[in-house]
């Protein structure tokens, strides 16, 4: 995938560099011992459209540029974008089609799916009325 900031192309790619540099800012701590957790905690956000996500994300795939962009540009980019919901789209194709990150996001996306088949479910339901207190005679 590549982004153009400031006149000048940026591959995006969506890897172990880029895997590494999120778990350094998002993690869980056991026993003293740090757990990277960028696809679970963040690829939802991704799916939900949250734009400070894309953002990280943006930034962190252009961990292997040498001419990077900042984050104030790569906001910038973001805020200027025409279309902010193909973004996320090709974003999520790109993360979809890495091998180092496809699996998870699949297992995520269909996990995000059956809980929303659940929620859907749920809506169609009548509410249970509240059980009925007992009369004393």
């Amino acid at each position: 995938m590549q982004i153009k900031i400031n006149g000048i192309d940026h591959t995006l790619r969506f890897g172990l560099k880029f895997i590494r540099e999120l778990d350094e800012k998002y993690y869980f701590e056991k026993n003293g011992v740090k757990f990277g957790a960028t696809l679970e905690d963040r690829v939802p956000l991704i799916f939900s459209h949250d734009p400070v996500t894309l953002a990280d994300f943006l930034y962190s795939a252009t961990a292997t540029e040498d001419n990077r962009p900042t984050r104030d540009e790569v906001d910038t980019y973001i805020e200027a974008c025409e279309d902010i919901d193909k973004l996320f789209e090709e974003v999520l194709s790109e993360l979809k089609n890495s091998n180092v990150t496809r699996s998870r996001v699949e297992q995520m996306e269909a996990l995000l799916n059956m809980m929303k088949e659940i929620q859907e479910e749920e809506k169609g339901k009548k509410p249970k009325s509240p059980p009925k207190k007992p009369t004393k005679n």
